[in-house]
């Protein structure tokens, strides 16, 4: 094939379009010259390294019968087709090279590399050439994408139904008294050899632990997670331990031995009548339910991980903390918590102090440096400071003056046809239930509407994801932000702020106004304005508010 038919311009073109074709005549010039780079991208739902082996060895030989240079080996091993693709995968890795370190994909197969017509696309908006042990697909051409999208139904279509076939399997075995497969509930772990669930006597013995304190010694389930922590104890994975993680495996009645069908397949390590005290317990509805902290972050414009501990980068964590000015009174809080992200003896190192229990003079342990700051305040001391920017910004003086119907005008049309597809969906649904469409026709229909609709999803999403300031500032002044929602709040301040970083109070700061006698009220007045003014002033010192760009605001 000609260099010019490949994206290579004649030397009449414009320095500007010989730029941006750099990159399509570098891979033209290697195609020639038959030194393409090549990226082998391998997958198993199982962790099976013949399976793997198999693909690699397979792989290798088509691209060295091609005489391509192997870049990179993808693998993502004990991946399952029906399992998402998230950043962590070497699906993810791969994509971001695509172009930049390689040109061409070898595969062993379509369903190897395709789960989806969406990833198909993808491929194709990155330019991506698919080379399997089967054949080649060319995506660049009408044929191939037709071809390529055909494979990707078909192998959607396979994924579909062997998650079908799985879950009658998995059904069907826990109506017999069978473990279903997948990760065995805590307090058991799987027998290599009968394929049952055995108890795990290390998380058993936690188990009863828990289920003796709460029953027999009365003591709480936050006591209980705050003990193991302190003595090192970790969940399954490594992490440590929570009310919201232990509470649901007290009331998991596989402890009783019972499949999901509610039929008993394996030795019980609770008897019935502990489980069904632990269940009245934990399940009363007159008992104190205490929410995770954060579960409330959404009604608060700095959660959501946007301000952060100064000391060790972790979320500040929303959540109410008590005023001490009556019963109830509590105001919102952004705090680094030790129960919900652990210890760190680098950065909150752990003294012993002596505290009042009950009456009693105790010592305990506890950690140092931890940060804790009233949420409104806070609020106000950002707002301030993005405000001030803002308005010596001339670029968003600019951008205040933007109007984008045609922008609004897609969106209601997108939205539109998005209904449009939802209701032609259930129309098809309708159709193959009545008889008046054959199942092969309907379920061609599903996936021509599936894909349409997907692409109406994503250009959707990314008119959305632009930066509607519009649509959030309202009336086109930043000093309305106090009217506006919450996540709008945030979402406006991550359009224009990075992270939120905050200290811990300055030792010897002042604290409290506190009072003086022979006062006039006026002097009292002045006494206390300039407190806090001072109080302020120290605030703003613990706070650090960087914006998109890297530049302290």
């Amino acid at each position: 094939m000609a260099p010019d038919s490949r994206g290579c311009r004649s030397a009449s073109s414009t320095e500007a379009e010989n730029s941006g074709a750099s990159a399509n005549c570098q891979s033209t010039i290697q195609l020639i010259m038959g030194t393409r780079r090549a990226a082998l991208y391998l997958r198993q739902s199982l962790d099976r390294a013949e399976g793997i082996g198999s693909q690699r060895d397979r792989c290798t030989a088509l691209a060295n019968a091609r005489g391509w240079q192997i870049v990179e080996t993808f693998e993502d091993n004990e991946t399952k087709a029906s399992k998402a693709r998230g950043s962590n995968t070497a699906w993810s890795r791969m994509l971001s090279r695509i172009g930049k370190d390689f040109e061409v994909i070898v595969a062993v197969d379509v369903d190897r590399l395709l789960r989806s017509i969406k990833d198909l696309s993808t491929l194709a908006d990155l330019g991506a050439q698919i080379v399997t042990v089967d054949g080649e697909i060319d995506l660049t051409t009408a044929d191939g994408e037709f071809r390529g999208t055909m494979l990707a139904g078909i192998a959607r279509f396979e994924t579909r139904r062997a998650s079908e076939r799985q879950q009658r399997h998995k059904a069907a075995k826990a109506a017999r008294g069978e473990w279903h497969g997948g990760t065995p509930p805590y307090g058991y772990e799987r027998d290599p050899e009968t394929k049952s669930l055995v108890p795990n006597e290390k998380e058993v013995a936690l188990i009863k632990e828990a289920s003796t304190r709460l029953l027999d010694r009365g003591q709480s389930l936050h006591s209980i997670v705050v003990e193991w922590n302190d003595r090192g104890e970790r969940t399954r994975k490594g992490h440590h331990w929570r009310q919201t993680g232990l509470r649901p495996i007290l009331l998991n009645r596989s402890m009783l031995g019972e499949t999901v069908a509610g039929v008993r397949g394996w030795d019980p390590i609770i008897d019935q009548q502990t489980f069904d005290r632990l269940s009245t317990l934990l399940t009363d509805p007159t008992r104190k339910i205490v929410h995770s902290p954060g579960a409330n972050g959404g009604k608060r414009s700095l959660g959501g991980g946007l301000a952060r501990c100064g000391l060790c980068g972790k979320p500040l964590i929303t959540h109410s903390k008590a005023t001490g000015k009556g019963k109830g009174s509590s105001t919102a809080t952004l705090a680094c918590l030790a129960r919900v992200h652990g210890p760190d003896p680098e950065n909150h190192p752990r003294v012993e102090r002596v505290r009042t229990r009950d009456g009693r003079r105790v010592s305990v342990w506890e950690d140092t440096n931890r940060v804790s700051i009233a949420h409104d305040p806070t609020e106000e001391i950002v707002f301030e400071k993005v405000i001030a920017l803002l308005n010596d910004t001339e670029r968003w003086k600019a951008r205040m003056q933007e109007k984008s119907p045609k922008d609004e005008n897609t969106l209601k049309a997108l939205e539109d046809r998005q209904r449009e597809l939802n209701a032609e969906l259930d129309g098809v649904g309708r159709s193959v239930m009545i008889g008046a469409w054959d199942e092969r026709k309907g379920r061609t229909e599903v996936e021509r509407i599936k894909t349409e609709m997907e692409d109406v999803n994503r250009r959707i999403g990314d008119l959305i994801g632009k930066p509607q300031l519009n649509a959030i500032v309202q009336g086109g002044k930043l000093e309305n932000w106090r009217e506006w929602p919450p996540l709008d709040r945030r979402s406006f301040l991550k359009l224009v702020v990075d992270r939120i970083e905050v200290f811990p109070y300055p030792d010897g700061a002042p604290r409290n106004a506190g009072w003086k006698l022979n006062e006039t009220p006026e002097q009292a007045a002045e006494r206390k304005a300039l407190h806090h003014a001072r109080i302020k002033a120290t605030v703003e010192s613990r706070i650090k508010v960087w914006s998109t760009w890297g530049a302290l605001i």
